[in-house]
């Protein structure tokens, strides 16, 4: 972190104002450079107004604004830049900041700084992204709480416990000559399986948290003409597929991103099973039916409400089923055609009715499928918290099994326990640490900040 760096911060493309950021030792005699601006007219936290200068002239006139280290993003001198939204205006200003000494920044490096430099652990920096990622006011609170330490907090309250056992364990392993009372083993065996509880606890809300960071798949399943088009048109509120009598109209998958009362989802509509492939390109779309299923987190099953239950149906509504069983999948059986005549026979399965061209029954779907998929994500937990990363949910589970080793040391060598339950304890506190930074590899470090955008 020797070097100065700069990027454009805002989008790209057109607009009335962009931002370019400058960070680094160098970054108020660089951004000087271009402004020219006398160094001792700098007030930090003060928007300066100056004219940007390259080798061909003037560029545009900016505001510019100083933020001292280490009270800044970066937790070292920051300039920023504010100039009109022109892509060809940005260019020049970043290329004339680069010939002033500065280098192009890298994706994530202005994040990956304040993580550096103390301004941001780990989980905190993770977040960033989610935050600009959010699509939808959940999934915007979840990566909000993470940023404003809710999840470091969490971890930390992980971590003291484990921390103070394992502190007993090595005094006793280590001054064996100290008048120190001795740790019973089945108080320490107690003790592991206690603190195991809180971590497990935590784990659970990734169920929720992967859903609020990555969207909900919904797959739209069925019979031929059940109404799945109609279905989807309906929950989107806007004629996305094409709609008509003719049996498998629908041959391609057609996802499109839905804001399910704040929940990111992406419903899939598919084409019609249940019946043999008429051809090459039939049994393609049968295919990508079937591989749309597979992938979902939960199936929505159409009935045609307005027809008798043909073997065909029965055929399909099985295999969708097994199918779904076999993976864990939730699946909601919905009546469709509610509004119509009711021949079903099977109508006592369906989970929900609903009319998709009248809207009825809309509602009551809505709030059924995120009941399904994520019960608590209307409601906050207490703090707040929920694992919404991959990486976090494999520490805390390397975290919970590294506890339940230590049980089982205690359990399986009662002449040793204590030696084997440190070690335990220590690969514990070490799994917690990889969430909030101290003890993440590099290449993890590497990758978490590659996913940034240049600029953040």
């Amino acid at each position: 972190m020797d070097d100065t760096i700069a990027a454009i911060a805002t989008a790209p493309g057109s607009g009335a104002l962009a931002i370019l950021r400058v960070s680094g030792p160098q970054a108020l005699r660089t951004a000087d450079a271009v402004l020219r601006i006398e160094p001792g007219a700098w007030r930090p936290r003060h928007a300066m107004l100056g004219a940007a200068h390259d080798s061909q002239g003037l560029v545009d006139e900016v505001l510019a604004v100083f933020f001292p280290g280490p009270r800044s993003a970066t937790g070292e001198d920051v300039v920023e830049l504010t100039c009109h939204g022109s892509p060809y205006i940005q260019r020049r200003l970043l290329a004339a900041l680069v010939r002033a000494g500065a280098r192009p920044a890298r994706p994530g490096e202005f994040t990956q700084r304040a993580f550096l430099n103390g301004r941001l652990d780990l989980a905190q920096a993770e977040a960033v992204c989610d935050l600009i990622r959010a699509g939808t006011h959940l999934a915007h609170r979840a990566a909000l709480e993470q940023l404003s330490g809710g999840l470091s907090q969490a971890v930390a309250g992980l971590r003291a416990p484990i921390l103070e056992l394992l502190v007993q364990l090595e005094a006793r392993l280590d001054h064996p000559d100290e008048d120190l009372p001795a740790l019973p083993g089945p108080r320490v065996e107690a003790e592991l399986s206690r603190l195991a509880e809180p971590v497990k606890r935590l784990l659970e809300t990734f169920t929720t948290g992967r859903i609020l960071r990555e969207g909900a798949r919904i797959c739209i399943a069925g019979r031929p003409n059940a109404g799945k088009s109609s279905l989807l048109n309906a929950l989107l509120g806007c004629r996305r597929a094409i709609v008509c009598d003719e049996p498998g109209t629908t041959r391609d998958t057609i996802e499109e991103p839905w804001d399910l009362q704040g929940l990111p989802a992406v419903l899939i509509d598919t084409a019609g099973l249940g019946h043999p492939a008429a051809g090459s390109a039939d049994a393609e779309s049968l295919r990508r039916a079937e591989q749309a299923l597979a992938s979902s987190d939960l199936a929505l099953l159409v009935v045609d409400g307005a027809r008798p239950q043909a073997p065909e149906d029965s055929a399909a509504h099985r295999r969708i089923l097994e199918s779904s069983r076999a993976d864990k999948r939730p699946v909601i059986m919905i009546l469709n055609k509610c509004d119509l005549p009711q021949f079903s026979e099977r109508t006592e399965d369906a989970t929900v009715r609903v009319s998709a061209r009248t809207g009825a029954g809309l509602d009551a779907l809505r709030r059924l499928v995120l009941s399904r998929l994520a019960p608590d994500a209307g409601r906050p937990e207490p703090g707040g918290i929920a694992v919404t990363s991959q990486r976090h949910s494999q520490a805390l589970r390397r975290c919970a099994a590294e506890l339940a080793e230590g049980v089982a040391a205690v359990q399986r060598h009662p002449d040793r326990w204590e030696e084997l339950a440190a070690r335990h304890l220590r690969e514990s506190l070490a799994a917690l640490d990889e969430i909030i930074g101290p003890a993440a590899p590099d290449e993890v470090l590497g990758e978490i900040f590659s996913r940034f955008c240049v600029g953040k």
